[in-house]
């Protein structure tokens, strides 16, 4: 079973960005966000309508979640960190 910090590395290398060290998870997948989400967010720019991005637990499969579909879930999840430092956007 992959580790919080094992799906960022998966995450990040499928879409060529960095992933924020912090999410959430259950027993079956993880759930990541870019940096670049993090960063506007403490920016107090906040996107709307993307999608959740979650990387299998056992497969390693990336895939992307409509928000609604999968709510019930999410709000259920864990929170989780992948053990990496990251500077917050104001420390950049």
């Amino acid at each position: 079973m992959l580790t919080f910090a094992e799906a960022c590395e998966i995450a990040a290398k499928h879409y060529g960005e960095p992933f924020a060290v912090d999410g959430v998870q259950d027993d079956g997948v993880c759930l990541v966000t870019p940096q670049r989400v993090r960063d506007d967010e403490a920016r107090g720019l906040i996107t709307v309508g993307g999608a959740w991005i979650v990387v299998d637990r056992e497969t390693g499969a990336v895939d992307e979640w409509a928000h609604l579909d999968h709510i019930e879930r999410v709000t259920r999840m864990r929170p989780a960190r992948s053990g990496k430092t990251q500077k917050p956007y104001s420390a950049r």
